[in-house]
């Protein structure tokens, strides 16, 4: 008995060393005190850093409808703005070697998702 106690117990600890957490900076980055700007700021990230290798994979951002994409594919939470599936997945970096989003672009993404992700 003994010994499966201290097997269970060994399993749960292991498990929470197996865990992998997140966790976001906070980097100190200059951002506008007015509202972002989707079509203004949000678009032209996207344009700059993610169409083109990703417009066949991922046509979300190249349609005309780009914004109705993000909202109605629940790629945007505004209630936990950090865990929306489009920041976790411009958070993450790039692994193809492409130039990643910077703390400044990133920043606006989430200021953008906090304010609500309106379509201004």
């Amino acid at each position: 008995m003994k010994k499966c106690l201290l097997f269970i117990l060994g399993f749960i600890l292991l498990s929470f060393t197996a865990c992998e957490y997140k966790f976001i900076d906070p980097i100190e980055v200059e951002l506008p005190d007015e509202p972002v700007s989707f079509t203004g700021q949000i678009i032209p990230i996207f344009q700059d850093k993610c169409v083109t290798c990703h417009s066949s994979t991922s046509p979300i951002l190249t349609t005309s409808n780009a914004y109705g994409n993000l909202i109605n594919g629940n790629y945007i939470d505004t209630v936990i703005p950090e865990q929306s599936a489009l920041y976790e997945k411009v958070n993450d970096g790039h692994p193809g070697g492409n130039e990643a989003l910077n703390a400044t672009e990133l920043a606006l993404i989430l200021k953008w998702i906090t304010e609500g992700a309106r379509n201004n």
